[in-house]
Parts: C-alpha cells; sequence; structure tokens
C-alpha cells in the first residue's frame, strides 16, 4: 500500500530550489529511446522489505460495542449470553387476548379498571379486551446492545494478526480488518498454536490470521462463540460506523490468567474417512447451532465480567510480511562456512528403497526454496533437531483466509514464519512443508527437505513426524485440486524417500500436551498421513481438508493426480467500457497501441482519491481534477519510485511532451523530464504547490477545498 503525503512545511521552498536541477536518484540507463516508453528492459527487480511485527497490549486501544446482525458477528456464529431479566425493571404490557378465543373459567381474573372520569369506575369482563397501551420504547439500563470488540490501529499498514498471552483460561477470536475502500473484510476465525516455546514455555498463541493489507483491524474475544455484552448506557472509548455500532467503555479491574482454546473435537475411535462430497473450492454455507457452555469462570473484582479480564491480557501481534520478489532475500548459510560442533549434525538422505506396488519417485517435487520466498536466516535462534527416522505425516490447515493471490502465498508464509520464529518463540516456523491453493509448494523448516528434520507443530507428537499445512481455512472451502496434487505428490516423494506406504500406518509415542488426545507415554497407531485433530482437540485441517485426506493419500500411493480446470480468464478492462480510463485507453490505441493489452480492471488508489489500471506498457490514472493521464516509461518508473500518486508530485495532470532535448510530463506538485542524452530523470519545480499551500496554512489563509473524486461515466 502507498502512503498519504506528509503535511509540508515551509521550509519546502529552500529544498524546492535545491532539488529545481537535481537528478531523481533512480536513473534509466541504456540507450536513449525515441519516447520515454522502453519495452526492451526488463522490468527491475524489487528488493524485499524485512518483516516487522508490533505486539499491542489489547488492554491499551478502545473497546466498542457492535450489533452482532449488522457487523456480521452472528453470521461467524457469535452469540451473546441469555440476558437474565430478574434484575431488570421492565414495564407491564396487557395481553390483549380477541374475546371468545379462550373459555372464560380458564382465564385469571383481571384487576378492575377504572374508566376515566367515570366516578367508581366499571368493571371490564373476562374474555374483552382490555385497553391498548402503547409498550415503552426505551430500553431498560444495562439492557446487552451489542457484542464488546477490541479495536487496533497503526499508521504502517500490515497484513496479519496472531494474539499471544501467557498463563491458562478458555476464550475464542476473530478478527476482520478494514479494506482500502472502507468496507469490512470478513469475520475470521483464530486457531490457537499447537507448539510451546523452550525458552519461554509460558507464551502461547493463535496461528497468524491473514487479512490483507490494511492499518486497522478489529477483534471480537469470546468465550467458544459467546461474546461479553456491552449495554446501551456506556460510553463510547471510539466509535464506528453508525450503522454498525454503540459506545462502551473498556471495564477495569485485576486481570487474571487466561489462555486460548479452539472448540474440542471428540477423539475418533476408528482410522476411516469418508469421503468428501463438496467440489474442490466450492464455499460451504455453515449452519450455526448456538453455543451451550457456560461462561468461563475466574476470579477477580465482584461483578467484573470474567471473559472481559481475560482480554486484558491478550495482545495482538500486527505483522507485515514485507514485499517484493525474493532477489532481495538472504542467502542460505554457506555449506562450507565453520560448524557449530554442538549443533546436531543432519543425517545423509537415505537411498529409495524398493516398496512392492509403490511408484518409485520420479524426482524432488518442485519446492520455492526458504531463500526464494525470502526467509531471513537471522531469524533462526537455534540449529536443526533431526530425528533418526520419519514414522508419521500430519496434515494442518493454517486457518485465517483463503483471499489470498498467487503472489501473497510467499508473504504469508513469511509472517508465519516471522511470528513463530520470534513472537512465539519457536526459532523457526513450525511446519516442515506449507502448499497453497494454487499448488505452489513452500519449504518450511530450516535444515533439508530429505532430512528428518522435527518441526512444531503437533504438540506432543513433533518427535518422528513431519508437517505439512494447507494454506487457507478448509472448514469454510474445499482444498482446490491443484492443493491436493502438490500435497499429494509431495507426501508421496517424501514418504517413500523414508521406506513408508502412504496406504500404511504409523505408530508414535505421545511426550504429553495440553488439549492432546493421548497421554504422555500412550502410543497412537494412525495412517502415515494423518490430520492434527487425530492427535490433538482442535478442527484442524479444518473439515474439508480432513475429508480430502483419502485423495491425498491416494495420490500419494501413485494412484494419479486429480484433473485440474484450466485456469479462468483474468478479468480485465475491455475497450467497450464507457469509462474515462477506457476512452482515454482507446484513444491511444487500445491494445495495438502504446499502451498494449489491459492486465487489470479499473481500480482505486488506496487512499480513495483516484482510479487507475495496468495495461503491458504503462498505466492511466483518473482523477476528477486532473482527467485520464497515460504514465509510461522512463517517467513513470521514476513516478513510482518517489511513491507514485502518494509522492509530492502528486498525480499526472497531462500526458508526455517531447522536445529536442528529452521528454516531460507535469504532475500536481511538479514536473518530470527525462533527459535523452543522458537517460537521467530530473525533478522540476517539486514542492511548489505544497509550499504555496503550507506558506497560506501558517499565514492563517485557508488552502483551496479539493474536489470531491467520483468514478468515471460508466
Amino acid at each position: 500500500m502507498r502512503y498519504r503525503r506528509p503535511k509540508p512545511s515551509i521550509i519546502l521552498g529552500t529544498v524546492a530550489a535545491v532539488v529545481v536541477a537535481s537528478p531523481l536518484a533512480v536513473l534509466i540507463g541504456g540507450s536513449a529511446p525515441t519516447i520515454a516508453v522502453d519495452p526492451s528492459e526488463p522490468p527491475a527487480a524489487s528488493a524485499l522489505t524485512p518483516t516487522t511485527i508490533s505486539q499491542v497490549s489489547l488492554d491499551d486501544v478502545p473497546t466498542i460495542v457492535l450489533n452482532l446482525v449488522k457487523s456480521g458477528l452472528a453470521d461467524a456464529g457469535v452469540t451473546l449470553p441469555p440476558i437474565d431479566v430478574s434484575g431488570i425493571d421492565l414495564p407491564d404490557i396487557p395481553l390483549q387476548i380477541p374475546p371468545g378465543l379462550i373459555p372464560t373459567e380458564l382465564l385469571p381474573a383481571l384487576p378492575s379498571t377504572t374508566a376515566p372520569g367515570a366516578p367508581g369506575g366499571t368493571t371490564t369482563p373476562p374474555g374483552t379486551t382490555a385497553p391498548e397501551t402503547s409498550p415503552s420504547t426505551d430500553a431498560p439500563a444495562g439492557t446487552p446492545e451489542g457484542a464488546i470488540v477490541k479495536e487496533v490501529s497503526q499508521d504502517n499498514p500490515f497484513s496479519m494478526v496472531g494474539l499471544t498471552w501467557e498463563g491458562v483460561a478458555n476464550t475464542t477470536a476473530y478478527v476482520r480488518a478494514k479494506k482500502p475502500d472502507g468496507t469490512w473484510g470478513p469475520w475470521i476465525s483464530a486457531d490457537k498454536a499447537d507448539g510451546v516455546s523452550e525458552k519461554d514455555p509460558n507464551k502461547q498463541g493463535t496461528e497468524p490470521v491473514w487479512v490483507g493489507r490494511t492499518n486497522l483491524v478489529q477483534i471480537a474475544v469470546t468465550d467458544n462463540g459467546v461474546a461479553a455484552p456491552g449495554a446501551t448506557n456506556t460510553a463510547p472509548a471510539q466509535s464506528p460506523s453508525p450503522a454498525e455500532s454503540t459506545g462502551s467503555a473498556s471495564p477495569t479491574g485485576p486481570t487474571t490468567s487466561t489462555t486460548f482454546t479452539t472448540p474440542p473435537v471428540p477423539k475418533r475411535t476408528d482410522t476411516s474417512v469418508p469421503t468428501s462430497t463438496v467440489t474442490s473450492g466450492e464455499v460451504v454455507p455453515q449452519a450455526f447451532t448456538p453455543k451451550q457452555e457456560p461462561m468461563l469462570t475466574t476470579t477477580g473484582a465482584p461483578g467484573a465480567d470474567p471473559l472481559q479480564q481475560a482480554v486484558s491480557t491478550l495482545s495482538a501481534a500486527l505483522i507485515s510480511p514485507g514485499t517484493g520478489s525474493a532477489e532481495g532475500a538472504q542467502a542460505p548459510a554457506d555449506p562450507a562456512a565453520p560448524v557449530d560442533p554442538a549443533a546436531p549434525l543432519a543425517p545423509e538422505a537415505p537411498a529409495a528403497p524398493v516398496l512392492p506396488g509403490i511408484p518409485a519417485p520420479t524426482g524432488e517435487p518442485q519446492v520455492i526454496t526458504r531463500a526464494q520466498w525470502g526467509a531471513d536466516e537471522s531469524m533462526r535462534c537455534s540449529e536443526p533437531t533431526y530425528d533418526p527416522e520419519l514414522k508419521e505425516t500430519v496434515v494442518h490447515h493454517t486457518a485465517g483466509t483463503n483471499d489470498y493471490t498467487r503472489e501473497q502465498s510467499a508473504e504469508i508464509v513469511r509472517g508465519i514464519y516471522a511470528y513463530h520464529a520470534q513472537t512465539l518463540g519457536w526459532c523457526d516456523i513450525g511446519y516442515n512443508v506449507l502448499v497453497d491453493k494454487y499448488g505452489q509448494i513452500f519449504e518450511g523448516t530450516f535444515g533439508g527437505l530429505d532430512k528428518n528434520v522435527q518441526g512444531t507443530h503437533t504438540g506432543g507428537f513433533n518427535d518422528e513426524t513431519m508437517g505439512l499445512s494447507l494454506m487457507g481455512n478448509l472448514d469454510e472451502i474445499a482444498p482446490t485440486p491443484e492443493m491436493i496434487n502438490s500435497a499429494g505428490t509431495y507426501l508421496g516423494w517424501r514418504l517413500r524417500l523414508a521406506g513408508k506406504d502412504p496406504n500404511g500406518t504409523g505408530s508414535v509415542v505421545s511426550r504429553g500436551f495440553d488439549g492432546g488426545l493421548y497421554a504422555a507415554g500412550e502410543t497412537a497407531t494412525l495412517p502415515i498421513i494423518s490430520g492434527h485433530r487425530d492427535f490433538y482437540s482442535t478442527a484442524c485441517p479444518g473439515q474439508y481438508g480432513y475429508e480430502a485426506l483419502p485423495q491425498i493419500r491416494a495420490i500419494a500411493a501413485g494412484a494419479g493426480a486429480l484433473p485440474v480446470a484450466p485456469a479462468p480468464a483474468p478479468e480485465v478492462l475491455s475497450t467497450t467500457d464507457q469509462g474515462a480510463i477506457a476512452q482515454q485507453w482507446v484513444a491511444t490505441g487500445g491494445p495495438t497501441g502504446t499502451l498494449g493489452n489491459a492486465t487489470t480492471v479499473e481500480q482505486t488508489t488506496p487512499d480513495g482519491t483516484a482510479k487507475y489500471a495496468d495495461f503491458e506498457n504503462g498505466k492511466i490514472y483518473w482523477s476528477e481534477a486532473t482527467g485520464a493521464q497515460v504514465i509510461q516509461g522512463a517517467i513513470a518508473k521514476a513516478w513510482g519510485a518517489l511513491g507514485f500518486e502518494n509522492s509530492s508530485l502528486g498525480l499526472p495532470t497531462s500526458p508526455e511532451t517531447t522536445g529536442p532535448d528529452g521528454v516531460s510530463q507535469t504532475f500536481q506538485g511538479g514536473t518530470l523530464f527525462f533527459n535523452l542524452i543522458t537517460g537521467i530523470v530530473q525533478v522540476l519545480r517539486t514542492y511548489v504547490d505544497e509550499f504555496t499551500n503550507s506558506y497560506n496554512e501558517q499565514r492563517g489563509t485557508p488552502a483551496p477545498a479539493p474536489a470531491p473524486t467520483t468514478a468515471p461515466a460508466g
């Protein structure tokens, strides 16, 4: 996401004088083209920005109250506890019964009523309707109005959210993020991470939830789906949109030790798995059954809500996974470098044995390595542990959202890695391998995919097992054929390398873990490709991920891949569209012109001030103030290096103009000039508008109001 321009200073006039004749830091090399477009020049690889994590205590952020229905919390399965009306002074509302509907002898005796103005009054006989009375429309003080929710914001955008805590209790949480267009995304449940840090055994957390790039999230913490109620007579700490919420102040009082749990799943009594009848990729409506569990009980101040006390002990980890290609990733350790003598040595990978009826692997599956997805190896705080044997593989899902692009998959993996390694203190990413919905396979835990590297993925059963995580929430959507094929292909290769039959069973001994289905010392004998829920009280790998395990086993055993539907043609801008951007594209020649084919539909800039569309050889930006303007080639690259529309230059206000010495294009805050002889882009008249506005503001003269932004016609 690009950033809004900072407020200018009055000293910008001095800066402008210095910058007028200065070249931009980005130099455009190569021979000088006749125009500013150089389609033969390969795009420059963007450097990988580092992953950052900010930790925010929920006790320090605003508390709001959201209407369950209008906010969508009810659709996510969140309820409020039953209302106890015994202590509420409700107005009497007379019951009106049509005459003759109930026999007179079955009706209770009604009190006499006095007719207005009649001395002594008259008695209303049984069976007749009482005078109409309008019930009070004012809810009594303290009546629950909605669910208490925490709202967390940050100036720097982030894409993932995890919750951490220390101690024990019984809570679940839902997270949603505000999109760049101002609307709210869906509520996403956060699953408990199944692992313990050796350095800090009390540190626990959820798996990180991918929410897309945002600056604001809301977090609803519940007791197994039952939220803390907020009342109409509480004062708002910070109010969201009027259509969704009423305010509520954050409660005070001593806190208690809390933990985070997911709804328990009964221990299985057999190893059979039903075949899924859900079409891969199909979104399945979720029927909701209200939870009957009581609210958790804790000790604390008299009258204090225990769930609200639990919320005060939680912290939100706001994760920015970084952006850019893997060319900027730190290279893996040099194999010739000195080895720590205390570090365990990786055993040599055994030769693949011959297994009757199991086809030999044709080679290692295509995997995106740690260096390729951008792992910063300096985040690791320990060397890998190698097990003597691989006895079991465990399939997980990352939960979170299913709404991510192929390019964002690497960002998700980087975010999980940083969160697992640093925030939770696991020293590395917990999963040995991750597979996205596009079938991309990502190397997880450091140490070698062909080695028995011990991960942190299944509490009590990390020894002699390997964890593969399917990226997405497979409680909501069935895994794609690409995901199933890649998971099966990889597990088939890995198990064949270990001399195991993918259709066989494995036996592993539990070390014991809170929430585990097997006590310490018990042996679990299960299919060698099993789900996380077979070992731990969790829904992981989701209903539809679990139902896909027979297909994964079959592919691993060599049954052949599932058919994959051809990828749908991407939705792009059409020359028949009536908007100003499409009309400008057609005016430049359409697909056969200098811009080439459209590669996106019309989109809105993150700050909502303009529209734009991408093309093979450039972009077109539109706003009501500037109209539709083409930007491409060297000038477009220089403008992008400055920050696009959020730079001090603002939006383009004219097309390119070619002169005897070069090509220039004007913007709201200055001009970019591309020197055809030197190949350098210079910034001219930079900060003029900003200086003028700043000067007027500081002298008390109001700056002209910006024109309202509207979409192009059509």
